[in-house]
């Protein structure tokens, strides 16, 4: 029997990279007899303007939210009023300590370390690895961007972090000359992965996202390795995890969801075709 309709309210971080887990979300919505209301801050990553949503959610009597944070100690409170309103899960970066209910992710940590690994196949000792930081503040990207900072620099390569915003990347590599460019998230990935396109010269191309432009880079030689998730299972799985705590039913614990390591000879095996091409 089809459960009443649940409203639910969807605020991202940025306008761009979660096309893969905004299918996910919709078609659990579909499944589960939720409608959903996707709201983007003006500025990419703006933790005040997702404060602000959350307020307006909740004084709008939301009965479920779904965050994806920019910023978790911008957010600490306004997520901490929100949830003793509503029932709020995050994706990607977890806020349990401020009450969020559940958080739908990998373990960022690990995924850092395996990048930071994967770029030691490609850059010798002393070599120099750009880090793109598109997502300042204590969020995903900050943990992962740690992680491979430390295996990095513990191997004996040299590491230099670069604000991804609005980034010149032919300006910045004459400046800055790097062996290899590691992005943290998908749409920073993206970016460097069409700068490619239209420099002669450019280094190792590193990154963690599984969109189709990423997969397009991947098997035109653009990019190197990248670290995989199922963005689509996790935007379901978000979708269903809030809309099972807002009707009241038992809820499994969510376990961080496995990540893949794949490059260009392995991108068509049949499993890994799931994490770079989701079908409804």
């Amino acid at each position: 029997r089809q459960p009443a309709l649940l409203e639910m309210s969807v605020i991202l971080r940025e306008s761009g990279g979660f096309a893969n887990a905004r299918q996910g979300m919709e078609q659990a919505a579909a499944d589960l007899n939720v409608e959903l209301r996707f709201l983007v801050p003006s500025a990419d990553n703006s933790a005040a303007e997702q404060a602000q949503l959350l307020s307006h959610e909740v004084e709008a009597n939301a009965s479920a939210i779904l965050l994806i944070p920019a910023d978790r100690e911008a957010l600490a409170e306004s997520v901490r009023a929100a949830a003793s309103q509503a029932v709020l899960v995050t994706l990607e970066t977890g806020m349990a300590e401020q009450g969020a209910r559940a958080c739908v992710g990998t373990d960022n940590a690990a995924l850092g370390q395996a990048l930071g690994q994967a770029v030691l196949n490609g850059v010798p000792s002393g070599g120099t690895v750009l880090l793109l930081h598109s997502a300042p503040g204590d969020n995903a990207v900050q943990e992962r961007l740690e992680a491979a900072s430390a295996v990095l620099t513990g191997a004996g390569r040299k590491v230099a972090v670069q604000d991804a915003g609005g980034l010149d990347f032919q300006d910045a590599l004459s400046r800055r000359p790097a062996d290899a460019i590691l992005a943290l998230e998908a749409s920073a990935l993206e970016a460097a992965s069409e700068a490619a396109r239209y420099l002669e010269e450019f280094p190792l191309l590193y990154g963690a996202g599984s969109t189709a432009a990423i997969a397009a880079g991947l098997e035109q030689s653009r990019v190197t390795a990248i670290a995989a998730q199922n963005d689509f299972a996790a935007g379901y799985l978000a979708v269903e995890t809030a809309a099972g705590l807002a009707r009241r039913r038992t809820v499994p614990p969510v376990k961080p969801l496995p990540f893949f390591i794949l490059r260009q000879e392995t991108m068509y095996a049949p499993e890994n075709q799931k994490l770079l091409f989701p079908v409804t």
